[in-house]
């Protein structure tokens, strides 16, 4: 089931809430990046151990990979 988590349904959690938030947060690509690393470090120490740290990374330039092209689609 983690395997199924880590793989496929946080990184289109990441997508749609990068997407979503980018506009409710004021068009400012940098907000969603950090609240990705927030939650998903949170989420390393309570749920998932250490070595997810490595994920968390791949989310947050997921996030950004979205995130800031946004910004020059929207102008």
């Amino acid at each position: 089931m983690e395997f199924l988590l880590v793989l496929f349904i946080f990184p289109v959690i990441v997508l749609v809430a990068s997407i979503i938030g980018f506009f409710l947060s004021g068009r400012r690509w940098f907000v969603m990046p950090l609240v990705t690393f927030v939650v998903f470090t949170i989420l390393t120490f309570t749920v998932f151990n250490e070595s997810f740290v490595i994920w968390v990374i791949v989310y947050i330039i997921l996030s950004v990979i979205v995130s800031f092209p946004m910004k020059f689609i929207k102008k």
